[in-house]
């Protein structure tokens, strides 16, 4: 089974990715394909280097699966979560393997600045009004390859991110039972 994480920067994805691998789900990101390909271009990977990389790479008509493509040759085990889902096109080709599925997730503005300002990951806007102006670009599907909003519709499932880490884990159980329960009524 895959399960392929989309949501909004700072909305708790990192979160639930470590707590599907502590389910024993193999751990594949996104960008950590345009990490190696910055590394193969002596690229600083940087937040807006991985952007720039991922919309070139939309842009010389790289088919729009490219990413997905690249993930779904890493994966060794039985189950794993993809992170950081940013466009429809990874999403459709992730959806042409069996038993994949997507799960969006999100939460307030002010929340989720409030957590990257926390995770103190390099990169990440230091005020609120750069985190809003990135947050909305990526959203909006502005840019090639940042459509975060048009992914959450593709979602099998939302989850409010908006509580504790405990409700979270509790959400994406739930989730994964349901999931369970109906491959066996099958």
């Amino acid at each position: 089974m895959i399960i392929a994480l989309t949501g909004t920067i700072g909305s708790g994805k990192g979160e639930a990715a470590k707590y599907l691998q502590e389910k024993k789900f193999q751990y594949l990101v996104y960008s950590d394909v345009l990490r190696e390909i910055a590394k193969q271009k002596c690229i600083e990977p940087t937040r807006e280097n991985l952007h720039r990389i991922g919309r070139k790479i939309k842009e010389e008509g790289h088919d729009p699966g490219f990413l997905s493509k690249r993930l779904l040759k890493k994966i060794t085990e039985k189950d794993a979560v993809v992170d950081g889902v940013r466009n429809v096109g990874e999403i459709q080709e992730l959806k042409r393997h069996a038993r994949t599925f997507v799960i969006g997730i999100t939460a307030s503005q002010r929340l989720r600045f409030q957590r990257i300002v926390l995770r103190k990951r390099e990169g990440d806007p230091a005020t609120f009004a750069a985190f809003k102006r990135i947050d909305n670009i990526e959203n909006r599907g502005r840019t090639k390859g940042q459509e975060i909003n048009a992914c959450l519709r593709h979602a099998d499932i939302t989850i409010h991110n908006n509580g504790s880490i405990k409700e979270l884990h509790g959400k994406i159980d739930r989730f994964l039972d349901s999931i369970v329960s109906k491959s066996h009524a099958q």
